[in-house]
């Protein structure tokens, strides 16, 4: 009887490290400054079909290859730094919804009131908060309901363009501002 727990166990921690190995594997590599090969022209091919990118898909990250990284990050609201990490890559991959993830545990946050959006909030509300920040010019990022990393740098940097607390939530005095009142 014990044996078959065992192997029951065994069976369960083997599928859970593959899960977890697959789960890594989805996740983007960071493509250095200077960096050569297949990596870097396959994000030199997705930059210029956004054209963000007039160079020739050499596979070399040179500057003209990182200032159109720069302006990518840049106009879909992700700190712009022109170095090509896991968002930077998901977005301009898989879209900016993608990109728009909700797995970071430091920006978890509990609200107070009930009416307030915080991050890893989903729905209608969120949809419509993200509707008031794109037409404000703060959130460049797909309308999908998702308050995800996207959503709270949008949130962050409109709030401190207006005075506010840049707390990422989404309370009373935010959307007031948000809607102009």
């Amino acid at each position: 009887m014990t044996t078959r727990w065992q192997r029951l166990a065994s069976a369960i921690l083997a599928a859970i490290m593959i899960l977890s190995i697959a789960a890594s594997a989805l996740a983007y590599t960071t493509i250095a400054f200077g960096a050569k090969g297949d990596d870097v022209r396959k994000l030199q091919r997705a930059l210029k079909s956004k054209g963000y990118y007039s160079g020739t898909v050499d596979g070399t990250f040179g500057q003209k290859t990182r200032s159109a990284v720069y302006r990518y990050q840049k106009a879909i609201g992700i700190e712009p730094d022109g170095k090509p990490g896991n968002t930077t890559l998901t977005a301009l991959y898989e879209g900016t919804s993608a990109a728009n993830v909700t797995n970071d545990k430091k920006n978890k946050v509990s609200v107070k009131n009930k009416d307030s959006l915080a991050y890893g909030m989903t729905g209608d509300k969120v949809k419509s908060l993200q509707r008031l920040l794109k037409e404000a010019g703060y959130f460049k990022g797909s309308v999908d309901g998702k308050y995800g990393n996207l959503t709270l740098r949008a949130v962050k940097r409109f709030q401190w363009a207006k005075g506010l607390r840049g707390d990422g939530i989404a309370g009373e005095k935010t959307m007031k501002a948000l809607k102009g009142e």
